[in-house]
């Protein structure tokens, strides 16, 4: 009887169980540039603090994007690999290297 019960709960809830993000993005506005060039990569809406580093990027998140999706830096001079991209929480994120990149 339990298990018909789990069951039940897994196909109501998915495998996972994940929550869905929030619809509004947040209102902080952060500008994100290459460290090396200084090149504009894309900005971004930041939900956590003002003294946190930039670990991950959701692509949803993402205002206005500069790079034409890619991980590498626009600059053709430059080239610099600045992220990777993965699967975080079920959606798409780029994970950030770390001191390849400047948040204002």
């Amino acid at each position: 009887m339990r298990l018909g019960v789990v069951a039940f709960v897994v196909a109501l809830r998915g495998a996972r169980g994940l929550a869905a993000p929030r619809k509004k993005l947040p209102a902080r506005r952060v500008d994100v540039s290459c460290d090396a060039c200084g090149a504009k990569l894309f900005k971004y809406a930041k939900g956590n603090g003002a003294g946190s580093r930039l670990v991950k990027v959701y692509e949803e998140r993402i205002v206005k994007d500069l790079t034409a999706d890619q991980v590498t830096c626009p600059n053709p001079a430059c080239g610099e690999t600045f992220a990777r991209r993965a699967l975080v929480h079920g959606r798409v994120a780029f994970k950030i290297v770390s001191g390849k990149v400047r948040v204002k």
